[in-house]
């Protein structure tokens, strides 16, 4: 599909809404600039997002335009309806320099209290390396007593709920360079037919035990079943265990997970069961911990990654988590630098009357500086919102070599 394709699509949606009457446009503008006074080239980054939306009080259509140092990136239209208990949402995602579309997605949703029922399809375009694909997948889900059982089946049909990401080309390092969106249609290949069925149950008991059911069938028949119990504020006490058992035909896994919560934070251990290969148990490893304390409008968050070899710390958008590397890039999470051991974050919020005043500051430990305490890092920054519509922030980061970044942005919202 080229730019000419690409420029009827959008005609014909704002055709569409104005033609039914509109109540209105909202929608966004996020800019952020990087300074890097040690650089030849002082710019080193730019991202611009822009948002815009057109709609009625049942049907909304938007505009999602991605901008970095390299140009256009992004295209993204998105389309929803919602009549009541029917529900429809679309997204198309077009490459702009070359006008090629690249992805769509639909999830049409019609509820029947407590049963849901949609059905997803999704369409890939094609590339140099690989064919246009489509593929789709029925989804009935339903609760019990007001949720305490939920049941969920999904049947695959050459796609899945697993995600698919896509990756611009560029060189400026930015979370959006990637596009995930739910619907993969890229497990098989048509001709359509059954590619598999994920069967999750879930129970809640006593308002403290969880417990969450996962069986997983491929073509050919069963594929894996996960069992997952959590023990939620054990014996009264701020106290929650988690236990992952993974079974497939070959093999078998376990993960043992306790945190330790409390009124003002949280204490996660990230830890995985050891065993002899034959079902023993022989020990517990330990390779992250975080805590999270929030008091007086300040939040204190450390993260410790213990095993810097096979682990790194994922950045906030993917979670602040103490993750395994291989399954941070399988996931294409973005991640510090794997030689970061700590990371502390404080963010102080100061709300006066009209706007909105916050102060953070990031300091990140190395285990190659040598330095005091290892310090490799830190970044400090001040935001401030002019009431809910507009809001500005700057930020400076120095590191073992300097003064290296300086970040200007704002956001407009309307």
């Amino acid at each position: 599909m080229n730019g000419r394709y690409l420029l009827v699509v959008v005609a014909v949606l704002l055709f569409a809404v104005s033609a039914l009457g509109s109540d209105g446009f909202t929608g966004s503008w996020h800019a952020e600039i990087g300074l890097s006074p040690q650089e030849a080239a002082p710019f080193s980054a730019f991202q611009s997002t822009l948002d815009v939306g057109l709609g009625l009080s049942f049907l909304e259509i938007a505009s999602v335009s991605d901008f970095l140092f390299d140009g256009w990136l992004w295209q993204e239209f998105d389309l929803t309806v919602d009549l009541g208990p029917l529900q429809f949402l679309g997204q198309m995602l077009f490459e702009p320099q070359s006008g090629s579309f690249i992805y769509a997605q639909g999830m049409l949703s019609v509820q029947f209290p407590p049963v849901i029922i949609t059905i997803y399809g999704a369409a890939v375009g094609e590339t140099l390396l690989q064919p246009a694909n489509y593929g789709w997948v029925f989804d009935i889900y339903g609760e019990i007593f007001g949720g305490v059982l939920t049941f969920e089946s999904a049947t695959f049909m050459g796609a899945d709920l697993s995600e698919i990401t896509f990756t611009a080309s560029t060189t400026q390092v930015t979370s959006l360079a990637k596009k995930t969106f739910l619907t993969d249609p890229t497990i098989d290949l048509p001709p359509i037919g059954f590619s598999g069925q994920e069967v999750t149950f879930t129970a809640t008991a006593f308002c403290c035990i969880e417990l969450m059911s996962v069986t997983t069938f491929n073509k050919i028949g069963f594929e894996s079943q996960e069992l997952e119990l959590s023990f939620v504020q054990l014996f009264g006490l701020p106290l929650s265990i988690t236990l992952d058992f993974i079974y497939t035909l070959q093999t078998k896994s376990y993960v043992f997970t306790p945190t330790i919560e409390s009124d003002y934070g949280c204490l996660s251990i990230y830890t995985n069961l050891l065993g002899d290969g034959t079902g023993t148990i022989t020990g517990v490893d330990v390779y992250g911990i975080a805590f999270s304390c929030t008091f007086a409008g300040a939040t204190l968050t450390s993260v410790s990654n213990l095993n810097t070899t096979d682990y790194v710390i994922t950045t906030p958008e993917f979670g602040f988590y103490v993750e395994e590397l291989a399954e941070a890039d399988a996931e294409g999470y973005l991640y510090y630098p794997q030689e970061y051991w700590e990371i502390v974050s404080l963010v102080v919020d100061v709300p006066p009357i009209g706007c909105g005043f916050s102060f953070m500051v990031d300091t990140f430990f190395s285990t190659s500086t040598g330095l005091l305490f290892d310090w490799a890092q830190s970044t400090m920054g001040v935001t401030l919102a002019l009431g809910t519509s507009v809001s500005m922030s700057s930020t400076i980061t120095v590191d073992t070599t300097g003064f290296t970044e300086w970040t200007l942005s704002f956001e407009v919202s309307f």
